[in-house]
């Protein structure tokens, strides 16, 4: 059956989109924008804003999974996140509820820990943005439809998303675009014991600050690891949220 993608026009959303066609999987692409490249071999675009709950439910009609990538990626004032993060999330599961999709994958943020100092052990929450805050609150909604409606949610703290490392902290924190494809399939299709699942979305960096924990009930097994690529200097952030954490909050 066809899977969903929001913020299909994204980066992430373009890869993984192409390499979900490229398996054969039915796709519906929903974006406020329309791609700059051509879309996936057989896919089929859908113009939509995620503030617009009937369109968000229109589109995932039919549909046996949704990965839902869109949203505001950059801190930012206050009220544009919980517009288009918090609000928009809520439209997305919502309208999985009312359509009676199976799955929602939620694409959460490694900044939901960032305020946790590099030396210690990250803290379960500690948001450094107010970008994280909604990621957070992203993840509460995921938890509570996941219990109180018929919908499996996974949460993935989606750590740098990049082509190569290319700083220090992505040695911790990398996540290449061949392990996100293998982790987003891993949950949109693994059978699940449990309604909720939060796990963190890395590749297989040696120097992780993070718990590997739900990587083996999804079966996901990264192949790259940031430890390929020596020369990206030393660490000196001060906190796992890098400048995120650094910096004022907006305003």
């Amino acid at each position: 059956m066809t899977w969903l993608i929001t913020g299909a026009a994204g980066t992430i959303g373009c890869q993984v989109a192409a390499d979900l066609a490229a398996r054969g999987i039915p796709l519906r692409l929903l974006d406020q924008c329309h791609p700059d490249t051509g879309l996936s071999a057989g896919a089929e675009f859908v113009q939509a804003d995620l503030r617009d709950q009937a369109a968000i439910e229109k589109a995932s009609a039919g549909c046996s999974a949704v990965i839902h990538l869109a949203g505001v990626t950059h801190e930012g004032p206050f009220a544009a996140m919980v517009e288009h993060n918090i609000t928009g999330t809520h439209h997305v599961l919502e309208a999985a509820r009312r359509q009676r999709v199976p799955r929602v994958v939620l694409a959460s943020s490694h900044h939901v820990t960032g305020m946790t100092p590099v030396s210690a052990s990250a803290a379960p929450l500690a948001p450094d943005s107010f970008y994280a805050v909604s990621k957070v609150a992203a993840e509460s909604l995921g938890h509570l439809y996941a219990h109180k409606t018929g919908v499996q949610v996974i949460a993935i703290r989606i750590g740098s998303y990049r082509s190569h490392p290319s700083e220090p902290r992505h040695r911790v924190t990398w996540l290449s675009p061949r392990d996100a494809t293998a982790l987003l399939y891993a949950a949109a299709t693994r059978t699940l014991s449990d309604r909720f699942l939060i796990v963190y979305g890395t590749s297989s960096n040696a120097e992780s600050w993070w718990p590997r924990t739900g990587w083996d009930v999804l079966g996901y097994r990264p192949v790259d690891d940031a430890g390929q690529y020596s020369a990206i200097g030393s660490l000196t952030d001060r906190f796992m949220g890098g400048a995120f954490a650094d910096h004022d909050l907006p305003g």
